[in-house]
């Protein structure tokens, strides 16, 4: 299935998002003020624009922006200002920056990207679905999780500006790597017959193993954009998207149990209490 990782590249960036090399102030405050409103309103942090850094991310600023697929992906990362944060959000104490991230993201996921999903942006009325994800990874500056491109709303500038890449981005990657990815959707398809076929065990099972290589799979992309990995041509990277293109990803997706509630910050403090009071940290 189509995916900007591998999809032809235009001669400029997408014009309902910038004006040359640089992205039109309205798309620019529009993203930020919808980060500060969701985050104020569907997690209940105060304050945003006193903490938070913003880029717009991912193939929506890059050449390869016009893939072919419903809608069109704006993945808006963001790190903080963490003790900025507890200064305007005291509700995390004792509580580190990356257990604070994860119950974020949840939330967002959950509330903020099903609003987002049809965003309509410029001139051309073009629907877009915007997503916003806290990296802690990076802390304040993107260049931490090397990305392949990135524009600071903030700044109002190129961090990262996207590379020159060839007709066919097929042609960047050696084949060991594709054969690794085949031998990911042949595992993936195998998990799904079992799921099929197998009943209520089989079922069970299968849930189990899609979710051992789910986290096997994420879990590495999550390592290339981390500060130890190579980013967007790392390997993993690339599993992650040739799974997308193959179908690998949505068959996993499909056999994995649900997810797990989310936590609340009382949750969050109360395990950070306990942990704090164990004998290894007296």
């Amino acid at each position: 299935m189509p995916n900007a990782f591998f999809s032809a590249p235009k001669q400029g960036l997408d014009p309902d998002l910038f004006a040359g090399d640089q992205m039109k102030e309205e798309v620019r405050e529009g993203l930020l003020h919808l980060l500060y409103d969701d985050l104020e309103s569907d997690v209940g942090l105060k304050e945003p624009e006193n903490w938070v850094v913003a880029w717009l991310a991912g193939s929506g600023a890059s050449y390869q922006w016009s893939a072919s697929r419903s809608g069109n992906d704006l993945d808006v990362l963001f790190g903080v200002d963490f003790p900025g944060f507890l200064i305007d959000n005291p509700q995390f104490p004792r509580l580190s920056e990356a257990e604070v991230a994860t119950y974020v993201d949840k939330i967002l996921r959950a509330r903020s990207w099903p609003k987002t999903r049809n965003v309509t942006i410029g001139a051309s009325k073009k629907h877009y679905e915007i997503t916003f994800f806290w990296n802690p990874g990076m802390g304040t500056d993107i260049r931490n999780i090397h990305p392949y491109a990135a524009y600071d709303l903030l700044m109002n500038r190129w961090d990262v500006k996207p590379p020159d890449i060839p007709v066919n981005p097929h042609t960047l990657y050696p084949s060991q790597w594709y054969d690794f990815a085949e031998r990911d959707y042949e595992q993936a398809i195998l998990i799904e017959e079992m799921a099929t076929t197998g009943g209520n065990l089989g079922r069970h099972t299968a849930g189990r193993a899609a979710s051992s290589m789910w986290r096997d799979i994420h879990g590495g992309r999550k390592y290339a954009f981390s500060d130890m990995g190579l980013g967007y041509g790392d390997f993993h990277n690339f599993r992650w998207q040739r799974g997308k293109e193959k179908g690998t990803i949505d068959i996993l997706r499909r056999l994995l149990p649900d997810d797990e509630p989310v936590d609340t910050p009382g949750d969050l403090i109360t395990r950070a209490a306990m942990r704090y009071a164990s004998p290894r940290y007296a």
